[in-house]
């Protein structure tokens, strides 16, 4: 039977076998201030991204305003050439019927150029007619997306004012943080006042009193 000697138990206890403790590794646990600064950072991300979108969507909406504006002036010009508005469909019949009339009816020459002319005016107010159809189904278009982007836009602002409310209240956790940290740090770092008693002094003094009176 074999003996251990002291040394080799010494040995033993100093280094004792445990099975995986060399690869394991411990991360590091992080602080609450590096909670709090990762916190922040998710948080202005965010806020970029959010002021980028409010952004884009002021941009397109001053540019439809701009669309709005212009169309509304284009359409009070034509209002005030035209006489009034004309039924697109009555027009386009009317022209038919004047086509087939003069493809297919034998007249004067007077008289067909006449019937031309007519045509040629029904042209004219057909053209009229389905411009101003137009320009007012886009009106609305361009006053949809108006309404769409306000919302969108509101909505966005919204969200970042929310979210510069939990920044506040992050940055202010994070002061408060810092600055116990930076009380406490004054209080490691301060050194200890010792009290002295009177009784203390008196003792001292009787101490140097009787140093006097032995010399």
């Amino acid at each position: 039977m074999y003996i251990l000697t002291d040394n080799e138990i010494k040995t033993e206890e100093k280094s004792p076998k445990s099975e995986g403790s060399s690869s394991e590794v411990k991360k590091p646990v992080p602080t609450q201030n590096e909670e709090l600064m990762k916190a922040i950072e998710e948080e202005r991300k965010k806020k970029s991204a959010l002021i980028d979108e409010l952004r884009r969507y002021k941009r397109r909406l001053a540019y439809k305003l701009a669309e709005k504006d212009a169309l509304a002036k284009l359409n009070a010009e034509n209002s005030a050439n035209r006489k009034g508005t004309k039924n697109i469909g009555y027009l386009r019949r009317k022209k038919e019927s004047l086509e087939f009339r003069i493809s297919t009816e034998a007249f004067t020459l007077s008289a067909e150029k006449d019937l031309i002319r007519k045509k040629q005016e029904v042209d004219a107010e057909l053209n009229e007619a389905i411009n101003n159809y137009r320009m007012k189904r886009k009106a609305e278009f361009v006053n949809g997306d108006i309404e769409e982007l306000t919302k969108k836009s509101d909505e966005t602002y919204a969200k970042l004012q929310e979210l510069e409310k939990r920044l506040d209240v992050l940055y202010g956790n994070l002061r408060r943080q810092r600055g116990q940290h930076r009380e406490k740090k004054h209080e490691y770092h301060q050194a200890p006042v010792q009290e002295v008693s009177f009784a203390d002094i008196a003792i001292i003094k009787g101490k140097k009193e009787d140093k006097k009176n032995g010399e």
